[in-house]
C-alpha cells in the first residue's frame, strides 16, 4: 500500500522510527510483519531461512512463529533496561507425543556473546498446549534470543504472545527522555522537519524515574551546534520528577540534517544518554545518487538474487526496485510516498523496498528477460526523496536447470524404455506435503500485491487468493492432481507418492477441489457447474468430468502422467490410469487421449519448466513429459507398456462434436529446434493460413496452403529466436492455436 501524506510546514511531525524494540514490549504476532528490533534467520551451514508462522495456531489467536530447524532464532533487540520477558511455546507435531528437541532463551549485552537464561528439553514443551514461561532480564541485556538449538525430525516450536517488561523501580537516579507523546531511548532516531532558515523548539521532557535519588545533567552537547542548538538544560531533576531540555532546530538548507545530542548524567547504566535528531529541510530528506551498478547471481529459472552497490551511500539511503518482464520499467516513485512490494509504477511492478543491497525475486519463470530499476532513496514515509534516475539492468533466465546428461543413454525405441524413464524419475528426496506452503508456495508460487498482501492462484480456475501473509491452507487446499483415492498406497500419508510436489497445485478447496472430488479430468459437453475457469460436467460419454481452465490442461496431463511413470511398480503396485475409478461411485475410468491430446494443445511454457525445476531442487528429481513431450507418445498408460502404435499422439481420435471444421490439431516436437509439424484433421478440405506470433503479438512467419482432410504440414523454425510462440491456423470456417516452444 502506498500513503500520500502532505507536509504542513509549522507543524511538527514526531516519528520515533527506530531499529529497537521500545521497553515495554509486546508482540502478539497479529501478522508476519516483524516489530522494530526483531529479526529471524539462521545460524547453521551457511543456509538460508524463509522466516515461518502457523498461520491458524496460535496462543490467544493466530498466527504465531513457527521455528521448524535447527538453527531457527527469534531475536529481540531492545532500546533500554528491561525487567521480566513472558512469551509462550508450544511443540508442533503431528501427534500428542512428548516433544522432542532443544530450545535456549538467551540474553545479551551486545548481540555477539550469549548467556542461557533457559534452557527447555524435550518434555519441558507441551505438544498439546501453550505454556507461558517467564524469565528475568540482566541489567546489561539489550538483546534476547529463542534460539532451537536441535530440531528433532517431524517436530516445530510455535512461539507467540511475547512481552516484556520495564525493570522495577530503583532508588538510583534513571533517566529517560520523551519528546510529545513518543519516549526516546538512548541511541534511538527522533524526527522531524523545518523550513530552511526557521526555526523550530524541540522540547526534550528529561525524567528521573529514581525513587530516592536526584538525577544531575552535568552537560549537554550537540554534534551540529549550528542547526541544532542547546537553548537550555536543567543541572538536576529530583526523584520521580520531570524537567526540559530546550533544543532549536534550524536548518540551513534543504535535505537530511542531524545532530548527536549526548546528556552527561549520572545514571550508572544510561552516561551519557544519546538521542539521535534527524531534521528536514523543506520536509524531505537529502536526494542520494544513483546506485553505481547491478549484478545478478544465482539466476536460475525459477530465482536470480539482484545485488546493486553505490559510492557514496548516505547514512539513511534506501532502495525501490521495480521490474518488467520483457521491455524496460516506466514511470517514477513519487517524493512523499511510501510504497511496498506489489505495487505498480508505470508499467512495472515494485519488487522490494528496503535498505538492503540486494533481494531475491518472486514471480520468476524460464526462459524470460527480467529488466530491472533501482531508484536510491532517502528518507521515509513522508520524508522520502527519490532519485528519478534509476540504474536499469537486465536479467535472461535458462531455458531449464536440466542437466545435460539426465536423459543420458534414454532411447525411446528401447524395449525398456518405460522402466528407463522410471528409474531417471525414482527414487527422490521425500519432501513433506506439511511443509508444502513453506517451501512451494512461499518460494515459488506466491506473488506481492498491493496492500502489503500476496496472491496464489488456483491452478484449476483462475481464482485468485489475496491474502495478509501468513498463507494459510483454507480457501486453497493441495490439491493431488492424480487424486488420492486412485493411489494403490491410498490411506498412506507417509509415502512420497502422497506428498510429491510435481502431483499437487494449489487450489480453490470448496469451488474446484471439493467439486472435481476423485472424478477424472475430461472435456464438458453439458455443464453442470462452472466456476471462473473451471467447469464440471458430462462428457461426450455420459460421465462426470472436471475440466480446468485451458491454460492448466496441459500441466495438470503431465503431473497425472508423470505419477503413472513414477511409482508404477513399486511394491508390486499397478499405477496406470485406473478404469473403473471406483466399482461404485466412479465406474469409469480416465481417459488417457483426453491427457495426451492436452498435453499437445497446452505445451510447456516457461512457468510450467520454472516449476519443474523448483522442485527437482527440493526433491531432486524431474517431470520427464516437461522435459521431453514426445515420451508421452510412447508409453500406453493404461496398460503402463509400451505404445507400439507410434505417431504424434493423435492416432486415437477423440470422439467429441466439434462446432467447426477443424477436428484436431497438434504441434510436434514441442519443443523443437528446428522443424514443427502441425498434424490437423478437418471436415474438409479448404484453404489454410498459418501464422507464427511471438510473445510480443508479432506475425514473424506466415505461410498460406491447401489443406486435405488429414495432413502434416512441416515449418521450418530454425530462424527464430528462442523462446514461446503461438502458432494459428485460419481457415474459411476456423481459427485455432496452439504454443510451442523454440528451444
Amino acid at each position: 500500500m502506498k500513503t500520500i501524506i502532505t507536509i504542513l510546514l509549522g507543524l511538527t511531525i514526531s516519528l520515533s522510527a527506530i531499529s529497537q524494540a521500545p521497553v515495554p514490549f509486546s508482540w502478539s504476532v497479529p501478522n508476519t510483519t516483524l516489530p522494530s528490533g526483531v529479526t529471524m534467520g539462521i545460524t547453521s551451514g551457511g543456509a538460508t531461512y524463509q522466516p515461518g508462522f502457523y498461520a491458524s495456531n496460535g496462543n490467544l489467536a493466530a498466527p504465531s512463529v513457527k521455528l521448524n530447524g535447527t538453527g531457527h532464532y527469534l531475536t529481540i533487540n531492545i532500546a533500554a533496561e528491561a525487567g521480566e520477558v513472558s512469551y509462550f511455546l508450544k511443540g508442533q507435531n503431528t501427534t500428542s507425543a512428548p516433544f522432542q528437541g532443544t530450545l535456549d532463551v538467551q540474553f545479551s549485552a551486545n548481540g555477539t556473546t550469549w548467556t542461557s537464561a533457559r534452557t527447555l528439553v524435550n518434555s519441558a514443551i507441551s505438544t498439546t498446549s501453550y505454556t507461558q514461561f517467564k524469565d528475568t532480564c540482566l541489567a546489561t541485556t539489550r538483546y534476547i534470543r529463542f534460539f532451537y538449538t536441535n530440531k528433532v525430525s517431524g517436530v516445530n516450536l510455535s512461539l507467540d504472545d511475547i512481552a516484556i517488561g520495564v525493570p522495577l523501580p530503583k532508588p538510583e537516579a534513571e533517566i529517560q527522555a520523551s519528546i510529545g507523546t513518543d519516549t526516546v531511548f538512548s541511541g534511538s532516531n527522533y524526527y522531524t522537519f523545518e523550513t530552511v532558515a526557521s526555526t523550530k523548539r524541540i522540547n526534550v521532557i528529561l525524567e528521573n524515574q529514581g525513587t530516592d535519588s536526584t538525577l544531575k545533567i552535568t552537560g549537554v552537547t550537540s554534534s551540529n551546534s549550528t542547526e541544532f542548538s542547546i537553548a537550555s538544560f536543567p543541572s538536576s531533576i529530583d526523584s520521580l520528577s520531570k524537567d526540559t531540555l530546550k533544543i532549536d532546530f534550524t536548518p540551513s538548507a534543504v535535505g537530511t540534517r542531524t545532530s548527536i545530542i549526548s546528556i552527561a548524567n549520572n545514571d550508572a547504566n544510561e552516561n551519557p544518554y544519546v538521542i539521535n535528531l534527524i531534521g528536514y529541510g523543506n520536509g524531505l530528506a537529502t536526494e542520494p545518487a544513483t546506485p553505481a551498478n547491478i549484478s545478478f547471481t544465482n539466476v536460475k529459472t525459477y530465482k536470480y538474487e539482484v545485488s546493486y552497490t553505490t559510492s557514496t551511500p548516505l547514512s539513511d539511503e534506501s532502495y525501490l526496485v521495480l521490474f518488467k518482464n520483457g521491455s524496460q520499467p516506466t514511470g517514477t516513485p513519487t517524493d512523499g510516498i511510501e510504497y511496498s512490494a506489489g505495487e505498480s509504477i508505470g508499467n512495472a511492478k515494485v519488487a522490494y523496498v528496503g535498505k538492503n543491497l540486494n533481494y531475491l525475486s518472486k514471480e520468476t519463470y524460464a526462459n524470460s528477460k527480467y529488466h530491472i530499476a533501482v531508484f536510491a532513496y532517502s528518507g521515509f514515509g513522508t520524508y522520502s526523496n527519490y532519485n528519478a534516475t534509476p540504474k536499469r539492468d537486465s536479467v535472461t533466465t535458462p531455458i531449464t536447470m536440466q542437466s545435460p546428461s539426465h536423459y543420458n543413454g534414454l532411447t525411446v525405441t528401447s524395449a525398456d524404455f518405460i522402466d528407463s524413464l522410471h528409474a531417471r524419475v525414482n527414487p527422490h528426496i521425500l519432501a513433506f506435503y506439511s511443509d508444502y506452503d513453506d517451501t512451494y508456495i512461499n518460494e515459488f508460487d506466491v506473488r506481492d500485491t498491493t496492500n502489503n498482501q500476496q496472491v496464489v492462484t488456483c491452478a484449476y480456475t483462475g481464482d485468485h487468493y489475496i491474502y495478509s501473509p501468513p498463507f494459510n491452507f483454507s480457501y486453497i487446499s493441495r490439491e493431488h492432481t492424480y487424486p488420492q483415492s486412485w493411489m494403490p498406497t491410498f490411506g498412506d500419508q507417509t509415502k512420497p507418492e502422497y506428498n510429491d510436489y510435481h502431483n499437487l497445485y494449489p487450489a480453490n478447496q470448496n469451488m474446484a477441489n471439493a467439486v472435481r472430488s476423485n472424478k477424472p479430468l475430461g472435456e464438458v459437453v453439458t455443464v453442470i457447474s462452472t466456476f471462473k475457469g473451471g467447469t464440471y460436467g458430462l462428457d461426450h460419454r455420459g460421465k462426470q468430468v472436471y475440466e480446468p481452465m485451458d491454460r492448466h490442461k496441459g500441466n495438470a496431463a503431465r503431473a497425472m502422467l508423470y505419477m503413472c511413470i513414477a511409482y508404477n511398480g513399486i511394491s508390486g503396485n499397478n499405477w496406470s490410469l485406473p478404469d473403473p475409478i471406483d466399482a461404485f461411485s466412479v465406474p469409469y475410468g480416465q481417459e488417457q487421449d483426453v491427457l495426451k491430446k492436452w498435453h499437445w494443445q497446452d505445451p510447456v511454457d516457461g512457468q510450467e519448466m520454472a516449476r519443474n525445476d523448483y522442485i527437482e531442487s527440493v526433491q531432486n528429481n524431474r517431470n520427464p513429459f516437461i522435459d521431453s513431450m514426445n515420451y508421452v507418445c510412447y508409453i500406453d498408460f493404461m496398460t503402463m507398456n509400451k505404445e507400439t502404435n507410434i505417431g504424434p499422439c493423435i492416432t486415437k481420435t477423440i470422439s467429441i462434436e466439434e462446432q467447426t471444421s477443424l477436428l484436431n490439431l497438434v504441434a510436434y516436437p514441442n519443443p523443437t529446434n528446428n522443424q514443427l509439424n502441425l498434424a490437423y484433421s478437418l471436415k474438409n478440405a479448404e484453404n489454410v493460413t498459418i501464422n507464427i506470433i511471438n510473445t510480443l503479438g508479432q506475425t514473424v512467419k506466415s505461410v498460406e496452403f491447401q489443406a486435405s482432410e488429414n495432413g502434416v504440414e512441416t515449418l521450418d523454425v530454425s530462424d527464430l529466436a528462442d523462446g514461446i510462440y503461438h502458432v494459428k491456423l485460419i481457415g474459411t470456417s476456423f481459427e485455432s492455436q496452439l504454443k510451442f516452444v523454440k528451444q
